[in-house]
């Protein structure tokens, strides 16, 4: 696992880490479209991959939305005949929710800690949630086995710690970060996230009483665009060179090299 930093003001540097990642991901929801999208999902990779998955869940089956941010997961699951329950700590971007769509269920909430009863949920879906808590995914994989249903099923993704970055890893520091100068930082930093292996995923799960069904690197393309914009700055981005490299790129580069993400499918192991 490889940690990573963000700058943040001298006031975020007073918060403690709850009400951070709160602050956090309230302003990071205020910046974006009210309107809730739901038709891209379709297309996204995260359904393609869950798509078949989805089969096992019974009609109407109960859902959860770890971390459902705007909302557009919940209301597409919602839309398609679950029980989808949208969860995320950001108590404005809830109630804001709850405001635009009365019908649909959202709960403010921290995913390590829910009041969901035992063997309540049939799955649980979350994109890039539990990397954001510095002690570590344990907590939020312990609860999810919680209140999942026996045989219960845990779609999730991470940042992935690709080969990129392990290559940028090995630089000396001023090398590979320009927000440090002259043996110290510009300004205040914190945690933000950690990355993680495909091993150390398929770990962690099976340590959290979860047996592993799928799991493997996603969003190349997003994953070559960081490239480009933080490595390999060539080309300005959207330039037809940009454009090009980063077509040629994404065809050729590996997964395992570059791609952003990590996504997993594993199970609530049930003991005979």
């Amino acid at each position: 696992m490889r940690k990573d930093y963000i700058a943040i003001s001298i006031h975020e540097e007073r918060l403690n880490g709850i009400d951070f990642v709160e602050k956090f991901w309230t302003e990071r929801w205020d910046s974006f479209d009210r309107k809730i999208k739901t038709e891209s999902i379709t297309k996204r990779e995260e359904y393609r991959i869950i798509k078949p998955f989805l089969k096992n869940i019974p009609v109407r089956g109960r859902i959860l939305d770890a971390g459902c941010g705007m909302g557009e997961w919940t209301v597409f699951l919602a839309d398609q005949g679950y029980d989808a329950v949208g969860l995320d700590i950001s108590e404005k971007t809830i109630l804001r929710l709850k405001e635009l769509l009365p019908d649909y269920q959202f709960i403010h909430g921290d995913i390590r800690k829910t009041f969901f009863e035992n063997d309540s949920f049939d799955a649980c879906i979350s994109w890039g949630v539990f990397e954001h808590y510095e002690n570590g995914m344990g907590d939020c994989l312990k609860e999810v086995n919680r209140i999942l249903k026996p045989n219960g099923w845990l779609f999730m993704s991470v940042p992935y710690q690709n080969w990129r970055h392990i290559l940028r890893d090995a630089l000396e520091f001023h090398n590979r970060s320009n927000r440090y100068k002259k043996n110290s930082y510009i300004q205040p930093h914190r945690f933000y996230q950690w990355r993680f292996t495909k091993g150390e995923i398929y770990q962690e799960l099976e340590l959290r009483g979860f047996r592993v069904k799928w799991i493997n690197p996603i969003h190349k393309p997003e994953g070559v665009g960081r490239f480009l914009d933080w490595d390999f700055r060539i080309f300005k981005s959207g330039t037809f060179g940009y454009k090009l490299t980063h077509h040629l790129f994404s065809y050729l580069l590996p997964a395992f090299f570059i791609s952003h993400m990590i996504m997993a499918v594993a199970q609530k192991f049930v003991k005979e």
